[in-house]
């Protein structure tokens, strides 16, 4: 009997310790283990109470998730990123998926957040079902950058478009950036693609990912985005030669 004590005891403390290592990990107060993916070791996490981390992590703020809403956007994520073979965020240095609401950064409402130093990514679960699974993908891409930037110091990505284009001075510079897809694409697939060169390759990558038919038939009559798509391609393929899109 007491042998069972103390093993129940130890148990009680050894998730205590865990709950207090989140926030020496990623720097994220008020947080709790959700899940632990052993196929692509992904810990989700949620918010207990809202959170605010400020300087070092830009200002991100954000709030207690209603449970309703949380479940269905952990349902997604995580179809999203069983997209991505097992190993593929070892490779990338992706650990940690925080899923909460009314995200934040720097005051300004936001969709998703990469940290890459701290190997996390933050998604906002007020995000409407269809650009949700994109901005899963979009911020993976800012990971990978992040991560391997040796793979991007020799393109010349900007000479891509068209002469008289000039990217924004930040991503935020605007408040025209739509993440809608632009039919008439001449290079980018959405409005935020346009904000700067990370944007634009990260926004690539996401609809590469999410609607990978629909790339494949606007690469056929857009010359510029062909390229661009193909130079992500082959970048990822670097990393996991079996990678799909």
């Amino acid at each position: 009997m007491k042998l069972n004590f103390y093993i129940i005891l130890l148990l009680l403390l050894s998730f205590v310790v865990k709950a207090d290592q989140i926030l020496e990990l990623i720097k994220i107060p008020n947080l709790t283990l959700h899940k632990l993916e052993n196929k692509n070791s992904l810990a989700y996490l949620k918010p207990t109470k809202d959170f605010f981390v400020g300087s070092s992590f830009k200002n991100v703020s954000c709030k207690k998730n209603q449970s309703q809403n949380f479940n269905e956007k952990y349902l997604e994520a995580q179809r999203g990123f069983d997209r991505y073979n097992d190993d593929f965020f070892r490779k990338i240095k992706l650990k940690y998926i925080v899923l909460c609401s009314e995200l934040e950064i720097a005051g300004i409402p936001a969709l998703g957040f990469a940290n890459p130093e701290m190997k996390t990514l933050i998604f906002n679960i007020n995000t409407n079902n269809s650009n949700f699974e994109r901005v899963l993908h979009h911020e993976v891409f800012h990971i990978i950058e992040h991560n391997f930037n040796k793979y991007f110091l020799n393109i010349s990505w900007s000479d891509l478009n068209s002469k008289e284009f000039k990217y924004s001075a930040c991503s935020t510079c605007s408040n025209n950036y739509s993440l809608k897809k632009i039919y008439n694409s001449n290079g980018f697939v959405s409005e935020y693609a346009k904000s700067t060169i990370s944007e634009d390759m990260a926004e690539t990558f996401s609809f590469m990912m999410s609607d990978n038919n629909l790339i494949l038939d606007m690469i056929v009559k857009d010359e510029i985005l062909n390229k661009k798509v193909r130079i992500i391609e082959n970048i990822v393929k670097k990393l996991d030669a079996k990678h799909q899109f």
